[in-house]
């Protein structure tokens, strides 16, 4: 069963809003990481950051998309939000 826009930009609003969250909290331990390590932290940090603006401006061009480019975005943002589920997941397993 095919999900309609809406409930796909939704289902994508939903996932940034609760990765927004584990950033934020991610943010709070890394002020409990060892001195040599906290640079590390905070590039990757920076970087997952710059993949979750990507991913919301992802999500304002799919909000914005007229039906004839729907389709081509929806792909596009796919891509955009697999790369920052991957990058986030390797911050979170790294800096455990």
């Amino acid at each position: 069963m095919m999900t309609t826009r809406d409930e796909y930009i939704a289902k994508m609003k939903k996932q940034l809003d609760e990765w927004n969250a584990e950033i934020d909290s991610l943010v709070e331990r890394g002020h409990e990481i060892k001195e040599d390590a906290r640079a590390k932290y905070q590039e990757q940090l920076v970087a997952l950051r710059a993949k979750r603006a990507e991913g919301e401006k992802k999500l304002e061009e799919m909000q914005a998309a007229s039906e004839s480019t729907w389709e081509q975005i929806k792909v596009e943002t796919e891509h955009v939000w697999d790369a920052f589920k991957d990058a986030f997941s390797t911050f979170k397993t790294h800096f455990k």
